[in-house]
């Protein structure tokens, strides 16, 4: 039973707040990187491998904490880490607008910044949702990390309206004041676990065959994690999808560039792929919980494929727009993907760990993603022979979904089993 009275159940207040976390990092770091990359190409001159190292900062850095992060969420407090990292975003985006040099640029996405986006992001959130939910677990999730594409609808034609109207070094400043507001929002709303006011998780699922219950009933340690099969296809999955989005956010307004289309049409088409995103994540989260994780997965591998070889095949701002759809549809499925898996395998009381061990794991993935990209548009003169890695990162994470062995519902998955 839920213990919520006559009110609406307090787990959606959790889900609204991981929305809100999602969104500001998502639209201030993730869907603006192409605009930073290409504002900071014009501003010092360097070339678009080296710009394209802020991603990689953020991407390492990220996942080299992670771990440490993932323990404290699962054993402090997941709406503590939430207020330092939205106060570590806002702080960061105020440093960054003083930043003389790329040096000086390097530092802030090496340090606040990647602070900021795992403290907002999916660890803490997934974490928050799975204590709160069980038989609507897909679709929490699902909607929490909608956030991140209003942020990407909402953020990126402000931030280059902002940039345009005042410089990119006022309104990055302006940006970071505004983040550092929502630090008392945070401690006020976020709750860590239903027990601390009274309440109790979401009942399961009646289905047997869709019940979580007994999966989160086990503590796992690290060891244990990294003695499974499924982890490490799970690791190697997401991270396959992850470099695939990464890249291609960090790069579309370059490859862009190439083709003639700047400014607020390229904002255009990170908002049509943010819109698109939103709507998979939805359907994403709720297929999961409907049809099973694997099925969900191909579905998102096939439409980034199929937004590969549009960009590939085309190069009109058209093409651009058809290709944003495809792409965006896809995204929408990659982070639901990504928490869901350990989520249905290790629990709500080891979801932080897992997620957090997984994330530098996904460093030789996708720390090279973007610049790398960058490197063969410098050298071949387009992103074509991107596109199609990008493709084989896309086949491999389906094969990788087909010989993934998940444990079967309404059970605990021994660290023995794969």
């Amino acid at each position: 039973m839920i213990k919520t009275g006559s009110k609406p159940f307090y787990g959606w207040w959790i889900v609204s707040m991981t929305v809100l976390g999602t969104a500001l990092q998502g639209g201030f770091i993730f869907w603006s990187m192409g605009i930073y990359a290409s504002t900071f190409e014009d501003e010092f001159g360097a070339p678009r491998a080296q710009i394209n190292l802020i991603e990689t900062f953020l991407s390492v850095c990220t996942n080299l904490v992670s771990p440490v992060m993932g323990v404290l969420i699962d054993r402090w407090s997941a709406r503590h880490i939430m207020a330092i990292g939205i106060g570590s975003l806002g702080l960061g985006l105020i440093v960054l607008s003083q930043a003389g040099t790329l040096i000086h640029v390097w530092a802030v996405w090496a340090t606040l910044i990647p602070l900021g986006a795992l403290g907002i992001g999916a660890l803490p959130s997934a974490a928050l949702i799975a204590r709160w939910f069980r038989r609507r677990r897909g679709l929490a999730l699902g909607l929490s990390m909608t956030g991140s594409s209003i942020g990407g609808a909402l953020v990126p034609p402000l931030i280059t309206f902002m940039f345009m109207s005042f410089g990119w070094r006022t309104a990055v400043l302006y940006s970071g004041v505004f983040c550092l507001l929502f630090v008392p929002v945070f401690l006020k709303v976020l709750v860590n676990l239903p027990e601390d006011i009274g309440l109790e998780q979401e009942e399961d699922h009646p289905d047997p065959g869709r019940r979580v219950g007994e999966v989160d009933t086990r503590i796992w340690t690290i060891p244990q994690m990294l003695k499974t099969n499924s982890f490490w296809w799970q690791t190697l999955i997401s991270a396959s999808l992850l470099a695939v989005t990464l890249g291609t956010l960090a790069n579309l307004s370059l490859h862009a560039k190439d083709l003639g289309i700047t400014g607020q049409r390229t904002a255009l088409l990170y908002s049509i792929i943010a819109f698109c995103s939103f709507g998979g994540k939805i359907a994403m989260g709720h297929l999961i919980d409907r049809a099973g994780i694997k099925r969900a997965g191909y579905l998102s591998a096939s439409l980034l494929i199929c937004g590969m070889l549009l960009l590939f095949s085309f190069k009109s701002y058209p093409g651009l727009v058809a290709a944003s759809l495809a792409v965006g549809l896809g995204f929408g499925g990659v982070t639901p993907l990504w928490t869901n898996m350990p989520a249905r395998t290790f629990g709500a009381r080891s979801i932080g760990r897992a997620l957090g061990v997984m994330n530098p794991l996904h460093i030789p993935i996708t720390g090279g993603s973007a610049p790398l990209a960058g490197y063969i548009s410098d050298t071949t003169g387009s992103y074509d022979l991107v596109f199609l890695i990008y493709i084989g990162l896309c086949l491999f994470a389906a094969a990788g979904l087909y010989l993934l062995k998940m444990p079967r519902p309404g059970e605990a998955f021994s660290p023995a089993g794969t």
